[in-house]
């Protein structure tokens, strides 16, 4: 009886394997140069999307295209994924200039990378943004020192120094402007103290109130960020420096005094569109904590951390798989491998890296 069972499993499973169906492969998708000349207007798009959106900080420019990937999506058209490196830019996110004529912060200011993850829908040539997520780190202390001994890593944001040296350069700011309308404080974007001078310098941006000079003096009025055909936003920097006391012979010396220097540009709100009224909003809604707090930069997190940018279904994301083949009694052929290309990844660094 044993003798038997043996040929007749042997049978069922030449039978089974005589008989199996050919399973449709699934595509593997598309892994472009990292510098090929459609990644990087890919690559483009998505950061002018990421400047759109973000309404804290700096502008950021590419430095790095670091990973792609293009899957078929059904019916019809390509989803891509990409992994990009950026720079942080001089222009605060108020500044109607466009990011591509902006000055990359350099190392000796202590630059800041941006970490983005894109995924972008292309159809006919045309893209859309379906999500992003984005994060921002400063160059290591050890880096700057290494570049510059003597120039000074950022503090901390919410370091009362700062608050303070802002509060005091806006003071300046509304004392001395010609219009006389009253500006408001509206973020705090980046500083640091320094030693040699004693000083604190920062970089704040400000918004046009409905009150005049005279008006924000006054308890009663209630002062607001205009967000009309009246609104003006600006970006402001300013130095507090502590000078040294001054001897007066036979006498007391005069106690220290301040030295403020400040540089303000105003925007109008038609120069910046629809993004002023929105970063406007955006923090005189305090939906969100202040993300200053215990960093030394305006995390893009905050801005891009979006994983429902759309409504692409997940089905639509997948990857397109052919129709299932009736099943054939045949032998399996053997099918060659196809040959895989090497991706010419991470691409080319446009500045520096970090």
């Amino acid at each position: 009886m044993r003798s038997l069972v043996a040929p007749a499993l042997l049978g069922l499973i030449l039978g089974c394997i005589a008989n199996a169906a050919v399973l449709p492969t699934l595509p593997q998708g598309e892994f472009p140069a990292c510098d090929d000349v459609e990644t990087e207007h890919m690559a483009d798009f998505a950061v002018n999307y990421i400047n759109a959106k973000n309404n804290h900080g700096y502008k950021y420019a590419l430095n790095r295209i670091e990973k792609v990937k293009v899957l078929p999506r059904r019916p019809f058209g390509k989803i891509a994924f990409l992994e990009l490196d950026l720079l942080e830019t001089e222009c605060h996110v108020s500044n109607p200039l466009p990011a591509e004529n902006c000055t990359i912060r350099p190392q000796t200011q202590h630059a800041v990378e941006g970490d983005c993850d894109v995924k972008l829908l292309i159809v006919d040539g045309a893209y859309k943004v379906l999500s992003s997520k984005c994060h921002s780190t400063p160059d290591s202390v050890e880096d700057i020192i290494s570049v510059c001994p003597d120039c000074n890593p950022l503090s901390q944001l919410d370091d009362p120094k700062l608050k303070e040296a802002a509060n005091s350069g806006l003071a300046k700011f509304n004392a001395e402007n010609v219009n006389g309308t009253h500006y408001q404080l509206l973020e705090l974007s980046r500083g640091f103290t320094s030693h040699m001078p004693l000083g604190t310098h920062v970089e704040f941006a400000i918004a046009a109130t409905n009150c005049s000079r005279q008006q924000a003096q006054d308890p009663a009025e209630h002062c607001h960020v205009a967000t009309d055909e009246h609104a003006h936003n600006g970006f402001c920097k300013a130095s507090i420096i502590q000078l040294p006391p001054v001897p007066v012979l036979g006498g007391e010396p005069i106690p220290p005094a301040e030295e403020i220097t400040l540089d303000c540009a105003l925007y109008d709100h038609q120069a910046g569109g629809s993004h002023f009224i929105e970063h406007s909003l955006h923090h005189l809604g305090k939906n969100i904590p202040s993300p200053g707090t215990g960093r030394r930069v305006l995390d893009l997190i905050h801005s891009h951390n979006d994983t429902h940018a759309s409504h692409e279904s997940h089905s639509a994301e997948a990857p397109a798989v052919a129709a299932a083949k009736p099943v054939v009694k045949r032998a399996v052929e053997a099918v060659p491998l196809p040959a895989i290309s090497l991706q010419l990844c991470p691409g080319r660094i446009r500045h520096f890296k970090i």
